[in-house]
């Protein structure tokens, strides 16, 4: 990235400053940060500053982790099934695997609901935009449409306002049949408390594969307005 760049330009001034001091004390010198109290009177070596300090705390591996704990964090958050959220995760994740699905759909599969206790009503937006920077156009379609399609299997249950053809709207999509597909198959049927699902430690190299892509990098990413100004921003950002 352009960021990474003017690091590596300063590496010799930012390495010695945030080098760990020789020293026979307990005391730890704290790294140095960028001196600027408001953005635009921030300097390159500020900037070099920053980057480091960054990727520290959200690199692609710390980035993998968080949301990997956001959805560990559901086990045992039960919303009205025989299974928890986090089951309900591994489930589905486990009947794509089984299915032959993809790596990105498998893990699309795992994180789908990870929003579900945010902001119930809009859970797929939550998933999908976490994911948005390293998933195609599809996968990113998928999670932010899939509540909706979900109705279509348990809106006769629901005596009002809750129509089962919600989805109809969206047939000329053409990822339409590609989320049909990935809830009738695995989101749907995933609340069997006899299923033997594959354990989280199975999907967390994926989740990591996923997270370590070069931000929107694809280039159907590019058809998007909002896309194409973030990419133009990555120089800001930690790198993958």
């Amino acid at each position: 990235s352009t960021l990474g760049r003017r690091c590596r330009q300063f590496g010799t001034t930012v390495a010695a400053a945030t080098a760990t001091p020789t020293t026979t004390t307990a005391t730890t010198a704290k790294s140095p940060m960028p001196q600027f109290i408001c953005l635009e009177e921030a300097t390159v070596e500020d900037m070099a500053l920053a980057s480091v300090q960054f990727q520290k705390v959200a690199s692609a591996e710390k980035q993998a982790e968080s949301i990997l704990n956001l959805f560990k964090s559901s086990r045992g958050q039960n919303v009205g099934s025989q299974v928890c959220l986090y089951e309900h995760g591994l489930q589905t994740a486990t009947r794509a695997y089984d299915d032959g699905a993809g790596q990105e759909t498998i893990v699309i599969a795992l994180l789908h609901d990870i929003g579900e206790l945010l902001s119930p009503v809009c859970h797929g937006e939550v998933a999908a935009a976490l994911l948005r920077p390293y998933i195609s156009n599809e996968s990113h379609w998928i999670l932010t449409h899939h509540e909706v399609f979900q109705a279509y299997y348990y809106a006769h249950a629901i005596p009002e306002n809750c129509d089962k053809d919600a989805r109809e709207q969206f047939r000329k999509s053409q990822h339409f049949r590609a989320c049909e597909y990935f809830c009738e198959k695995y989101d749907q049927t995933s609340f069997d408390p006899d299923y033997q699902s594959k354990q989280i430690e199975f999907f967390e190299p994926m989740v990591m594969e996923l997270i370590s892509r070069e931000a929107y990098s694809m280039p159907e990413h590019m058809l998007c307005e909002l896309n194409r100004a973030k990419a133009s921003i990555l120089g800001g950002y930690p790198e993958s």
